[in-house]
């Protein structure tokens, strides 16, 4: 049936643009949909899912796209593939979800949040005549949605799901936005148009290098009004409007001004300029921020910008995140950063945290998600600790710049430096919560030794030492019972956490009480 059906839809005469394409996974499932599809007569096409077809479908412009789904979570990176990768030849389109009854509530969610704009229940199709109606209402309407919150998902624990949405959702409007735009900057262009009527039109259509009759018909029926309304623009006064954006630049220049004696400054380093532009709506009420979409440019504005964090990708072009690290490091730059990587590339992670790593975020990851880590890095930034490469691997070193003049302690903290690099490079779940253990008794003897030596210096500060010491075994302990869950986003943020409190406790707190010891001049304690 499915091929009489293809057979069917071959003979049909298609425009470039046709009304729906559907992409689908299983085609005995989506059988019953076509048939629905095919008895309205639209111009339809339909592919099975493969990867190699989005450029086919960018490039068609359909003004409906069905996405027929057996997992929702996998059709969500696969629209957001397809808006991300082909952005520039995105034309304004409804998302549709064809799915099963046990997707019912996910579906809801991603259509509730504005990334689909409705779904069908097609497996089984249990109400025949909702698709026909579906489409026929949106063939009449390109519609803005408003995201609303995602708490529930992330309540539920399906956080990379809600990741998921919430950056699809940013991409769709983006490409939305970039029409508006358009519109906005034809309008500009066309102010000193004589013959308002003839020219503005030849104007217009230089600029999108199109007809108005071959352009999206929400587009081409919007820029058909501004031309309707140019010969008004005539009337106003050209010296009015130099006043007002005289006014405007000078109070805009003072405002930047003043921002930028405040704001703290991220840079950005991110290949996708889409990725960037997303970002970029992140932070552009909070923070000074600049972009870059190249490893080797990164490097340069690191030093003229001067940024307070990074987020970096790995796969930048010429440079990648790690070597770009490397050489931030070895100049003795000290600036936090957060990874930013695909979930292909997270593995790359176990190098890059001993050269010192604040925090890592998986692409596409929640807005929300990425200011808190940037604020937070900005806030609570960690010491840096030394590092070498031995073998294929990065480890980080104990140095005497280390040494907190006592010799037991310091012989202590180099076998807290050994133990730490073991669980970094550990490969296995049994290999890392076995290390982790070992750590943590080791710790609490550390500790205890500690804490001893401190009473017996008459330390004043003793008690909040004791209290640090009390909050990280509790930590420990809680992170101890996650590795049970063990995999390798765990053993990272553990890997993370350990080279944080690592770099803090030798490099900051420890410190105190060597100065404290030394200005008694303690006998156990040397310079």
């Amino acid at each position: 049936m499915l091929h009489e059906n293809c057979a069917i839809m071959n003979k049909m005469t298609f425009k470039t643009h046709p009304d729906v394409i559907m992409i689908y996974q299983d085609k005995e499932t989506v059988e019953p949909a076509i048939q629905q599809i095919v008895g309205l007569s639209l111009k339809f096409k339909a592919y099975k899912y493969n990867p190699e077809t989005i450029h086919k479908i960018a490039a068609m412009s359909p003004k409906v796209l069905l996405l027929a789904s057996n997992n929702v979570k996998r059709t969500i990176k696969y629209y957001i593939d397809y808006l991300e990768d082909y952005e520039q030849n995105i034309s304004p389109h409804r998302a549709i979800l064809l799915i099963n009854n046990r997707e019912t509530s996910r579906a809801y969610l991603a259509c509730e949040n504005g990334l689909f704009d409705n779904y069908v229940i097609s497996n089984p199709l249990n109400e025949p005549q909702r698709l026909k109606l579906v489409l026929l209402q949106e063939l009449k309407l390109i519609e803005n949605h408003q995201n609303h919150s995602l708490e529930q998902l992330v309540l539920e624990g399906e956080d990379e799901l809600a990741s998921c949405i919430e950056h699809g959702v940013v991409l769709k409007k983006s490409f939305i936005q970039e029409v508006t735009k358009c519109e906005v900057d034809i309008l500009s262009a066309t102010n000193q148009v004589v013959d308002i009527n003839k020219e503005a039109k030849e104007v217009l259509q230089n600029l999108i290098g199109v007809s108005l009759d071959e352009m999206n018909e929400s587009v081409s029926s919007g820029i058909q009004n501004i031309v309707d309304q140019l010969i008004q623009l005539k009337a106003n006064s050209q010296s009015i409007k130099q006043g007002l954006l005289h006014s405007q630049h000078k109070q805009l220049a003072t405002n930047k001004a003043t921002e930028q004696d405040i704001k703290k400054k991220v840079l950005i380093a991110e290949p996708s300029n889409l990725f960037t532009r997303v970002i970029k709506e992140i932070f552009e009420d909070t923070l000074l921020y600049e972009l870059v979409n190249d490893g080797q440019d990164a490097i340069e504005k690191i030093n003229n910008f001067k940024p307070d964090a990074i987020l970096l990708a790995y796969d930048l072009p010429t440079v990648n995140g790690i070597e770009i690290t490397k050489l931030i490091r070895s100049a003795g730059n000290k600036v936090p950063i957060i990874a930013y990587v695909h979930e292909k590339d997270k593995l790359v992670i176990k190098q890059w945290i001993p050269l010192g790593l604040n925090n890592y975020l998986i692409k596409p990851s929640r807005k929300s998600k990425i200011l808190q880590s940037v604020n937070k890095a900005i806030s609570n930034p960690s010491n840096i600790i030394f590092h070498k490469k031995a073998a294929d691997k990065t480890h980080i070193e104990w140095i005497p710049e280390y040494s907190v003049g006592n010799q037991a302690l310091d012989e202590q903290h180099k076998v807290l430096f050994t133990m730490v690099n073991e669980f970094l490079h550990e490969e296995n779940k049994q290999g890392a919560i076995a290390l982790y253990q070992n750590l943590s008794l080791y710790i609490d003897l550390h500790f205890d030794a500690e804490e001893n030596l401190l009473r017996q210096i008459n330390y004043p500060d003793t008690e909040d030492h004791i209290k640090k010491h009390a909050e990280l075994r509790e930590k420990f302990n809680l992170l101890e019972t996650k590795l049970e869950n063990y995999d390798v986003d765990i053993h990272h943020k553990i890997a993370i956490f350990l080279y944080n409190w690592l770099a803090n406790h030798i490099l900051k707190s420890d410190m105190e009480y060597k100065h404290y010891a030394l200005s008694i001049e303690e006998s156990s304690f040397i310079e």
